[in-house]
């Protein structure tokens, strides 16, 4: 089987399984919510909240892997020390759970809050055996069995929230531990599909921790940025859960799930271009990474449109979140600027082996973030602030890894990324000064105007 062929096909499989992830996530989004009172629902977003944070205790040992292995073939891998290093990564992070679980129950205030904590210790546990396989996969270009295992992830969890709607289940803790029982089987179906790596012999412990520790100083960097990526958005919701309590932190969440629901696609295709590009010239990176940023400038920011009839369904199947759609226009930018970021950003850094500039990236947005957050969280008191806050945060992170790109691999974009920043002026604008009939007419017009002005990107896009 060609390069070529492998692509295709596990690209096919990665669509597949965002598709049945999309539809996980609906369900998820507007089903959940629909069901469970706003409080039980603020607790539900709050484990999944802590559970976005659990790859933090695998160290980097997973982005090591990803990235030192990222281009090699399955059979070209030496099983026995990988396998070694598997199974000391499974003693660490049992270990790692075990003390959260113990930890829970002294710390956390209430009983839910303590059940939340310690379900994301065995969480933990699990996700991060299944991501190092993933990873693994990811890396030799075998990411077609990795799209398995999220299919059967989010094929149980769709399994389990129909059981549970029929039970008429109205706690948050049932559909937690579905949860956790759905990565349960995503771990066990990656260990049997890695079981020569997984079983194989052992070998000596020092030579074994002698590659753990290559791959943690090799990953560390990649992960403290992934770690980074996700605190830029998540300092502003602890805050909000600090000030304004879990009910108000459940209805941001729940604007956030909505405007994840645009990146989905985009966070699989990523999935599958870092290892393809690994195999590819550097001239052809170029010319791919021409095409990638042509497909998102010109139909990413067609977003705005579809957050009118979002709006109107939102409105009539969950009016006790109507307060969260005014949240929503806010935090649309985020399809723009971070899938952006996710496609093109995160994986040339990653291929280009510039893992120390896309941790800079995420430190400083991160940075900005905090300081902008807890100045409108604790001097201005105001929720709107801190959700502007957090997406000024990601259009700075996007905008200078964008520039630094381009002035790497030598083309010309800014002229195209100052008018992004005015389509996305225009939507806001239009939803805060007019009625929102004219407001979806003047941004179907200003996206008009948008691809007028590309109109020979546009030509160029279609003859791909």
């Amino acid at each position: 089987m060609n390069d070529k062929t492998q692509f295709i096909k596990n690209l096919l499989a990665a669509f597949l399984a965002q598709g049945i992830s999309l539809l996980a996530s609906v369900f998820i989004s507007f089903i959940i919510p629909k069901f469970l009172g706003v409080k039980e629902y603020g607790y539900w977003q709050l484990f999944i909240f802590y559970i976005g944070y659990v790859g933090f205790f695998h160290f980097g040992f997973n982005d090591g892997l990803y990235l030192r292995l990222g281009g090699k073939k399955f059979e070209e891998l030496e099983y026995d020390i990988i396998g070694t290093q598997f199974k000391l990564f499974f003693l660490i992070e049992f270990f790692i759970c075990i003390f959260v679980v113990f930890i829970a129950s002294f710390v956390a205030v209430d009983s839910e809050r303590k059940f939340v904590w310690i379900a994301t210790g065995v969480y933990l546990l699990l996700n991060n055996l299944t991501l190092c396989l993933g990873y693994l996969f990811q890396a030799i270009n075998e990411t077609k069995i990795f799209s398995i295992s999220s299919i059967l992830d989010r094929v149980f969890v769709l399994a389990s929230i129909f059981f549970l709607l029929w039970q008429r289940q109205n706690s948050f803790v049932p559909f937690v531990m579905g949860y956790t029982l759905s990565r349960f089987v995503s771990c066990v179906y990656c260990i049997w599909m890695a079981r020569r790596i997984v079983f194989s012999k052992l070998v000596s412990i020092r030579i074994a921790l002698a590659e753990m520790w290559l791959n943690v100083s090799t990953g560390i960097k990649l992960m403290a940025a992934n770690i980074m990526s996700m605190l830029i958005l998540g300092i502003g919701r602890v805050i909000i859960d600090r000030l304004w309590g879990i009910e108000s932190f459940g209805k941001i969440s729940f604007s956030l799930s909505l405007a994840n629901f645009f990146l989905l696609f985009i966070q699989q295709v990523s999935m599958v271009l870092f290892p393809a590009l690994r195999r590819t010239e550097e001239s052809q990176q170029k010319k791919i990474y021409n095409k990638i940023r042509v497909y998102l400038g010109l139909f990413l920011p067609a977003v705005f449109i579809a957050y009118f009839p979002l709006k109107l369904f939102v409105g009539w199947w969950l009016p006790q979140y109507s307060e969260s759609l005014k949240y929503l226009a806010l935090l649309l930018p985020l399809c723009t600027f971070d899938g952006k970021m996710q496609m093109l950003c995160n994986t040339y850094l990653k291929v280009l082996r510039q893992e120390k500039k896309l941790l800079q990236f995420n430190v400083y947005a991160f940075v900005i973030s905090l300081g902008l957050c807890s100045f409108s969280g604790y001097v201005l008191h105001s929720l709107t602030g801190i959700v502007i806050s957090m997406v000024l945060a990601i259009m700075f992170r996007s905008i200078v890894s964008e520039l630094f790109l381009a002035k790497e691999i030598g083309i010309q974009i800014l002229g195209l990324m100052i008018q992004e920043v005015f389509m996305v002026l225009a939507f806001l604008g239009s939803i805060w000064f007019f009625h929102e009939a004219i407001a979806f007419g003047f941004t179907v017009l200003a996206y008009g105007i948008y691809l007028f002005l590309n109109r020979k990107s546009v030509k160029y896009s279609g003859e791909m």
